[in-house]
């Protein structure tokens, strides 16, 4: 039999492309498992073996940063497994060695194996780091039957395997990164964790298109998989768990990127506050799974000599701009069809709920009219109608304005029940129409 290490598709002959989940060399042939006759009696000498149930509870290991520790769980669980992934040069290798090195002590050593460096290397790029806690160990090895030996003999309650994409496992045939190879890998450090009580955190890599590298199986198989994204350019970072098993995954870290490692970032609204423009960029507050995070959208309008004009976006999708332009078009009677459109969140945030539709649209509006927004704040979603539609959560945005000392703040008129805020201008919009009029007139 010939199985899709994929989709786990099974056919009796093999072929270049599986026909269930259309993946290319996938298929690999498995031994046949015959089925056993009967089943023995439990309490007789037989083939099925009984496991004694017990009951424990998680040991956990604690983290020291607020932002990972939150995302986490507050505790690194033990017998967990972890994966974590992101762009090349986002900050992957940086993070986990700070994990390290919150956590190492001489009754918890922590092992940092590396496949893609050698053992001089990790300990010089952590000494760069400030990294020199001396119950971290190093080991370079690429074969997994090798470092599992490794591991046995020594007890590591945190185990950093960097990275899973580099590992090679001899039970398996295909070049290393290969779907077969991070399967059967990703299974051996999961019986491992979950035999010996062990941490063990995977550092993965991604695809061209953003996704998580390997088998979709991978993720399945982890407790967590936690994903690190920003501009590698940029000093921000954002960690989200895309699953967790301990945890909800509604929590999200922000870091940003100092001279040696990451920085926990409590506030960042102060950063973008005092460099935020007055003329060409307006504020709103995106709910990053259940934490409010202040944004400045960026816009810049100008005319082209070409019959085409460009429509660029950075960190926010380029067909949502499409829509809202022929929004602004047909309902707010403002054309940008010879204008050249650049849209930029900025800080390297990406964003893409709806609540920060009517942010956009006020620093197209702000650009193409020279018009200053005066640090206003805008909330709403707009539909294809041209109507402001209301957002969800609109209270805890509320409140986090007001910590931050908005005084004027823009918001859909069918949630105007929520006009009382003592100090705060707010003021309600039913169109983009509205909109367009009240910029016209500042």
């Amino acid at each position: 039999m010939f199985s899709c290490t994929h989709c786990h598709h099974s056919q009796l002959k093999w072929s270049g492309q599986c026909p269930q989940c259309g993946q290319w060399n996938t298929l690999l042939e498995q031994e046949e498992i015959k089925s056993v006759g009967r089943i023995k009696v439990a309490g007789k000498k037989g083939d099925v073996v009984h496991l004694r149930p017990r009951s424990t509870s998680h040991t956990r290991l604690p983290v020291e940063s607020v932002e990972l520790a939150g995302v986490l769980g507050w505790w690194l669980v033990r017998g967990s497994l972890t994966l974590l992934s992101g762009e090349p040069g986002i900050g992957k290798s940086t993070l986990t060695l700070q994990l390290a090195q919150w956590c190492a002590s001489e009754k918890n050593p922590v092992l940092y194996v590396s496949g893609e460096e050698g053992e001089e290397q990790i300990a010089g790029r952590a000494h760069r780091l400030g990294v020199v806690n001396p119950h971290i160990h190093f080991l370079h090895g690429e074969v997994v039957e090798d470092i599992i030996a490794t591991l046995q003999s020594g007890m590591y309650p945190i185990v950093i395997v960097d990275s899973v994409s580099v590992m090679y496992s001899n039970s398996q045939g295909g070049a290393s990164g290969g779907m077969a190879q991070i399967r059967s890998i990703a299974e051996t450090f999961m019986h491992f964790a979950k035999k010996t009580n062990t941490a063990v955190i995977l550092i993965g890599h991604v695809t061209k298109d953003g996704d998580l590298a390997g088998p979709k199986t991978l993720e399945h198989l982890v407790d967590t998989v936690l994903f690190l994204e920003g501009d590698r350019y940029q000093s921000y970072r954002i960690l989200r768990a895309m699953k967790n098993r301990f945890w909800p995954t509604d929590a999200i870290g922000l870091f940003e990127m100092g001279e040696k490692w990451l920085l926990d970032l409590k506030n960042p609204a102060d950063s973008i506050l005092k460099t935020s423009a007055q003329v060409w960029s307006a504020l709103t507050i995106a709910l990053e799974g259940n934490r409010p995070v202040i944004m400045e959208i960026e816009a810049l309008t100008h005319s082209t000599r070409f019959p085409y004009p460009k429509r660029s976006a950075r960190w926010i999708s380029t067909q949502k701009i499409e829509l809202l332009l022929a929004a602004t078009a047909k309902f707010g009677r403002i054309n940008l069809d010879t204008d050249d459109v650049y849209i930029n969140v900025s800080h390297g945030l990406s964003v893409g709920e709806p609540a920060v539709d009517l942010a956009i649209v006020a620093a197209l509006l702000s650009s193409d009219q020279r018009k200053p927004l005066n640090h206003a704040l805008f909330l709403g979603e707009i539909s294809l109608t041209g109507v402001i539609k209301p957002v969800a959560q609109l209270e805890k945005r509320l409140e986090e304005a007001k910590k931050l000392g908005f005084q004027t703040i823009h918001i859909p008129a069918v949630q105007s029940r929520l006009q009382s805020t003592k100090g705060v201008s707010i003021i309600t919009h039913e169109s983009i129409a509205s909109l367009v009029q009240w910029i016209k007139n500042v």
